[in-house]
């Protein structure tokens, strides 16, 4: 059985899904919802904590790249935070790494979202 938990938090100007589980095939479509969920609710400066996904396969990476097209066009962002070494092979073998941004924790992520808004923003 293929299970993924997600939750969502708001943080400074930037709103969080925390992944834990596997996003595979599977679970893409949950994943894919709740984000467009947050980015209704929240707005389009989003990080992926991604520090509590055991396993990501491609349809995983697809929901990603979806996200990050969706967030651009809305004048936003996206992050990944705190990735498994499983998980940073993956995004680093289909380069994922070279157009979104990934931390070493989720406050490092919030730290340069918040910068980043701000630098759109005066610009």
């Amino acid at each position: 059985m293929h299970r993924l938990g997600l939750s969502t938090r708001a943080e400074s100007r930037s709103v969080i899904v925390a992944i834990e589980g596997e996003l595979d095939i599977a679970t893409a479509d949950d994943l894919r919802e709740h984000v467009q969920q947050a980015m209704d609710e929240h707005g389009p400066w989003l990080i992926l904590d991604l520090s509590a996904l055991d396993f990501m396969d491609s349809s995983g990476l697809n929901v990603i790249i979806s996200t990050y097209r969706s967030v651009r066009e809305a004048g936003g962002s996206l992050s990944l935070a705190a990735l498994n070494e499983r998980v940073t092979k993956v995004v680093r073998l289909f380069g994922l790494h070279r157009q979104v941004p990934v931390h070493q924790n989720v406050t490092a992520a919030v730290s340069a979202m918040d910068a980043l808004e701000a630098k759109s923003q005066a610009g």
